[in-house]
């Protein structure tokens, strides 16, 4: 196999022994579950997060003025410059 993990603070072995205990599960399963579970939860969370910016840039484009809604942002900066000045 070769594969392995060395865990060197007494006090992170000490909980994944006790936790491994607790459930009956070996150390390895007990660290890979609880690998697993962070994995989803951070998931989720950033889940969490982009839907959050997608609410907020829908109500933010629902408040732009019809004409500005499909415009890209080069769009916008061309409207407002003539050839580097101000239109």
């Amino acid at each position: 196999m070769g594969v392995q993990l060395n865990i060197k603070d007494p006090g992170t072995v000490r909980l994944a022994r006790e936790l491994a205990d607790r459930t009956g599960r070996s150390v390895t399963e007990t660290i890979r579950g609880a690998l697993e579970r962070e994995h989803v939860a951070r998931e989720e969370e950033l889940a969490g997060r982009l839907a959050q910016i997608k609410d907020l840039s829908t109500r933010i484009a629902h408040k732009l003025p019809p004409e500005l809604r499909n415009m890209t942002s080069k769009d916008a900066m061309d409207s407002l410059y003539d050839e580097g000045l101000p239109a």
